[in-house]
């Protein structure tokens, strides 16, 4: 599925978006160091969105602004991965095992509508590119939902209410 045909979609479902026409996506120096290699289609879709937001205003993808912390949302881009950390209380071991997820799973769609919940594309070489979906309290035990940024989107789409 395209991006404007997604995007077209997303706004008949009562979605707001708002969007800078010819801003290509790019991640802030810090977090690209984390993450090198994002899917294509994932970047594409990012690309120029400034707010992508459902009509309750309690899921929505994250843009440019939110990476960069400029965007003025009350969630930070790595919300779940800062709370889980909290929550390890200073368990080095526990801390490591929260890292090394988030190292590579990068958020790009949140929710508050059910508890705190989150879509992210994992990075890693054997499963690049593949969706997973993750909840408080235990971010981290995510369920992959999609092999693809493509698959998870197209899906995500036909979805009544969409999650």
């Amino acid at each position: 599925m395209n991006r404007a045909a997604a995007i077209s979609q997303l706004r008949e479902q009562g979605w707001t978006i708002a969007e800078e026409a010819g801003h290509t996506f790019e991640l802030p120096t810090a977090i690209a160091g984390r993450y090198p290699r994002l899917p294509e289609s994932l970047v594409e879709f990012l690309s120029g969105l400034t707010q992508c937001v459902d009509g309750s205003q309690t899921t929505w993808f994250l843009s440019q602004r939110d990476y960069e912390g400029t965007s003025g949302a009350a969630f930070r881009w790595d919300e779940w991965e800062q709370l889980s950390l909290d929550a390890a209380c200073g368990d080095a071991k526990f801390i490591n095992e929260i890292r090394a997820f988030w190292d590579c799973h990068f958020p790009f769609l949140f929710s508050v509508h059910s508890g705190y919940a989150y879509h992210a594309v994992c990075t890693a070489d054997d499963k690049f590119g593949q969706v997973v979906e993750g909840y408080e309290p235990e971010f981290e035990e995510a369920l992959p939902v999609a092999d693809s940024f493509e698959s998870f989107l197209t899906t995500f789409l036909k979805a009544k209410g969409n999650p």
